[in-house]
């Protein structure tokens, strides 16, 4: 599992910002958020590099975390415990 912070934009204005990424290697998901969000989601193969316009990347799953990511570490926590509630029907 991998983390990383790119920077990219968002909405009509192109909002700059943070996009922490998560890479899951049971599943080949690049899970991703936009710093200061709640809003998590993956895309499957589709690489994300600096510059990325977050509005345009091809989603494939999508979960709401509990509060706010503001790290790579928060966004590999949220992720996994979605992963671990989806896939085995345990709970927090």
């Amino acid at each position: 599992m991998k983390t990383e912070t790119i920077t990219g934009f968002y909405g009509g204005s192109h909002t700059p910002c943070n996009v922490f990424i998560y890479w899951d290697s049971w599943d080949q998901l690049h899970w991703y958020c936009v710093e200061g969000s709640v809003n998590v989601n993956a895309t499957g193969l589709q690489e994300m590099t600096d510059g990325v316009d977050v509005e345009m990347i091809g989603d494939c799953d999508t979960f709401t975390a509990s509060s706010p990511i503001n790290s790579e570490q928060e966004l590999e926590d949220a992720c996994n415990d979605y992963i671990k509630n989806e896939y085995t029907g345990a709970t927090q």
